[in-house]
């Protein structure tokens, strides 16, 4: 890790994330071009002055592009004209700055990805393509994977890592796709795939009629690394998942929760997962934390502890203040805090780490892949709505 992931990232409210009217809608809404023009109208005039991520020359492109796009609207589409305004936004590479345009690209194609050391693989599909897990894509449409990586990039906001954890969502939108150079048109996407026996297969998919039932976009959280964790077996159609049928998962795979648990059978390595900096049902993070402390740390003692955030992509960081705090403390002498940390640690996911690795000093680690943000970064301040 870098030193810089060491500092206490410094937060400042104010950089805006950009809801426009229209993308709150279904996907079948039909903007005019008088419509697109306002929408561009205000983001310049009044969103724009509002947000301070942009730099000089930032800000300049920024108003360059709105120009461009306004000029062009006659002859965009709906998904086009969302497109041009995440690329709009994303020119800031501030993570917390994000156009919410997400119902206007259309249905996706019936699997989900995922980007690991070696390349982008399937790792859920539609029950109809169960037969596609596993499968390593090398190609989509006309371009490598590596080229359809590097062209979507220009529409999604962060840094380097933060464009890796996000791109692979954005991959199966055939409307992407077609903005990007991959495909002529949305109705079919031909993968080229690599399956396990060496043999490949140009593979064509079409959108998808049937939404993912387990798609956490539903409940307007970051599909992101969701993708990664079987849906619950029992859940009304249900998408097949590359770990269905394994047993014994490592505690990251399990659903959405805070987890506690002890690793060994001494109960003197205790593993606590947190994905969220806020709770997930009624029961506040604090009093979580306080209940682990009271219930595991103190009467068991542990050595070590490791604290999961490789799946925390933020949430409000008063809530793990305490717990940062305290937990380097109640380890011994002898003991480690091991901070798990990846590409999806975001936002107060990374203060998280930052103050856990600040109060552990030579005691606290932080382990993993760079987190999706520098040590430093500007933070949401409220969803702003055009017209």
């Amino acid at each position: 890790m870098s030193p810089g992931w060491l500092a206490l990232p410094r937060t400042a409210a104010v950089a805006l994330t950009l809801a426009v009217t229209g993308f709150a809608q279904a996907a079948d809404v039909k903007l005019t071009p008088p419509q697109m023009r306002e929408d561009l109208t205000f983001l310049k005039e009044k969103w724009a002055p509002l947000d301070k991520s942009f730099s000089d020359s930032q800000r300049v492109a920024f108003g360059r592009h709105l120009d461009e796009t306004a000029s062009a609207v006659e002859d965009l589409e709906p998904e086009e004209f969302a497109l041009e305004v995440m690329k709009a936004v994303a020119i800031a590479r501030n993570g917390h700055t994000n156009a919410n345009v997400g119902t206007l690209l259309g249905a996706d194609l019936p699997v989900r990805v995922w980007s690991f050391s070696d390349g982008l693989y399937i790792v859920k599909t539609h029950p109809d393509f169960e037969w596609l897990l596993g499968a390593r894509i090398d190609g989509i449409g006309s371009l490598t994977t590596q080229e359809a990586l590097d062209r979507v990039r220009a529409y999604l906001p962060g840094t380097d890592q933060r464009i890796r954890f996000l791109s692979p969502g954005y991959l199966v939108a055939p409307a992407v796709l077609e903005q990007i150079g991959a495909v002529d048109g949305t109705d079919h996407v031909p993968l080229t795939l690599q399956f396990d026996d060496g043999r490949t297969e140009i593979v064509e998919l079409a959108p998808t009629k049937g939404e993912d039932p387990g798609d956490e976009r539903k409940a307007s959280l970051n599909r992101g690394y969701s993708v990664l964790i079987p849906d619950d077996p029992d859940l009304p159609g249900r998408w097949r998942h590359l770990l269905d049928g394994r047993k014994e998962l490592p505690p990251i795979y399990g659903k959405r929760n805070d987890v506690a648990r002890f690793l060994d059978d001494s109960k003197k390595v205790l593993y606590i997962r947190n994905d969220m900096a806020r709770s997930i049902d009624e029961t506040p993070l604090p009093d979580k934390f306080a209940g682990v402390v009271l219930d595991k740390i103190l009467p068991m003692q542990p050595k070590h502890i490791i604290v999961d955030l490789r799946l925390n992509n933020g949430g409000d960081f008063f809530n793990t203040i305490l717990f940062s705090r305290a937990i380097p403390r109640l380890v011994p002498r002898d003991g480690r805090v091991f901070v798990l940390v990846g590409r999806a640690t975001f936002s107060a996911g990374i203060t998280t780490a930052a103050m856990l690795k600040g109060q552990g000093g030579d005691e606290g680690h932080l382990v993993g892949e760079p987190m999706g943000d520098g040590g430093q970064f500007w933070s949401e301040g409220k969803y702003v709505k055009g017209r």
